[in-house]
């Protein structure tokens, strides 16, 4: 599970920002299903929430938050086949400070894997180049070094990674991540222990036509293999399709999705674009929705309530807190303008978050900062009057 995200200089992130999934110690209320506790390698609890939602007006950051992970992801996948001369992908500076334009921009991520055991893995770099690097491990509760980079090249101890290390360490190129370079290089150990970062889906809120016919198509094996649950899941949703199936372009090794509706008894096939931008953006989601409940995985996605009716929203996120749905540790991170979840039946104040602007900088604090009295504050209402801030101040 996802335990914490940080991300230092990156667009119009100045210092470093945290998104905490770690329950704090605030009254359950009712909200027991809203976190799952798991137990570590060392035998001790820990309670880690199953949703964070974050709130802010246009242009605070939101979005660049999510997208920083998304990067992080990319560079870890890729870099290890990058040129030689060749950017690092989407690595971008915070550029109203002279001193950050000459910083490194730096990732960390806090995760346990299936296991148990607890990982911290990060890196600073720039355009051109990985400038630190570091992964531990905390199997009986102290930090043991699988990666410890500095200065590009230079080489700590790293007691705790087994295996080829100098083939590995010779083999990784400046503008690419050690870690990348060794899963590359079959690394069997880092392929075993990160492999809870492959379990991150991050989704942008552009989900017009085109992106979602790629996404349905990529996951056509799944909806076949798991269909009953996604006619479950979309008959939950009451978009009105009875069944559905999908036709191979075996050529183009695509697929695409023929959405069945009964007619006076009798099956019409309709084809995706036949239907609302909700219902194709709720079909869309319903593998991947599936597959996180399943499976413990994680999904991050941008503007959630975009063409989706409230109460569609609601279902969607009340699915990762109900725990004969979510027994496996599965975890939503979203952002959205839809302030009726501001409701403290369905989120504990922890698992809320907001973003805003500060000498043009962005910085993100949880509703837990603040004082909230339990049924007698409307969070929703209070929010919108600028009392936890994060909204735009409308001249």
């Amino acid at each position: 599970m996802l335990l914490e995200f940080s991300v230092t200089n990156f667009r119009s992130i100045k210092e470093k920002q945290t998104l905490s999934l770690l329950k704090s110690k605030l009254k359950d209320d009712g909200l027991e299903g809203n976190y799952s506790t798991i137990t570590l390698s060392t035998g001790k609890t820990l309670d880690v929430l199953n949703s964070a939602v974050i709130y802010g007006a246009n242009a605070s950051g939101k979005s660049n938050f999510l997208l920083a992970l998304q990067v992080m992801q990319d560079i870890i996948k890729q870099s290890s086949g990058y040129s030689q001369n060749q950017n690092i992908t989407n690595i971008e500076s915070f550029l109203l400070s002279e001193s950050s334009i000459k910083k490194p921009t730096e990732f960390e991520i806090d995760f346990v894997n299936i296991v148990g055991v607890r990982f911290v893995y990060g890196f600073s770099t720039t355009q051109e180049k990985i400038i630190d690097e570091w992964l531990y491990q905390y199997p009986k509760g102290r930090p043991q070094a699988l990666i410890d980079r500095t200065n590009t090249y230079i080489w700590g101890a790293m007691g705790a990674l087994k295996g080829n290390k100098k083939l590995w360490q010779e083999s990784t190129k400046d503008n690419s991540l050690f870690l990348s370079t060794a899963l590359q290089l079959n690394c069997h150990q880092l392929l075993e222990d990160v492999r809870e970062m492959d379990y991150i889906s991050c989704f942008s809120s552009d989900f017009h036509q085109s992106s979602i016919i790629t996404l349905i198509s990529d996951v056509a094996k799944e909806m076949i293999n798991n269909k009953q649950e996604v006619l479950d899941f979309l008959q939950g949703a009451d978009v009105g399709i009875d069944d559905f199936l999908f036709i191979e372009d075996k050529l183009n090794n695509t697929y695409a999705i023929k959405l069945i509706h009964k007619v006076n008894n009798n099956n019409r096939l309709f084809d995706l674009d036949k239907e609302s931008n909700g219902t194709q953006k709720i079909i869309a989601l319903a593998a991947f929705w599936i597959k996180a409940l399943n499976n413990g995985y994680c999904i991050v996605l941008d503007e959630l309530q975009n063409s989706l009716h409230p109460k569609l929203v609601e279902y969607l996120v009340k699915m990762f807190h109900n725990p004969e749905i979510n027994k496996n540790g599965a975890q939503l991170i979203f952002v959205t303008h839809e302030t009726s979840l501001l409701d403290q039946d369905i989120f504990r104040r922890d698992q809320v978050w907001f973003c805003e602007k500060q000498d043009n900088a962005t910085e993100l604090f949880s509703l837990a900062d603040f004082s909230v009295r339990k049924g007698s504050e409307n969070v929703e209402k209070f929010y919108l009057s600028g009392r936890y801030g994060a909204v735009p101040y409308l001249r």
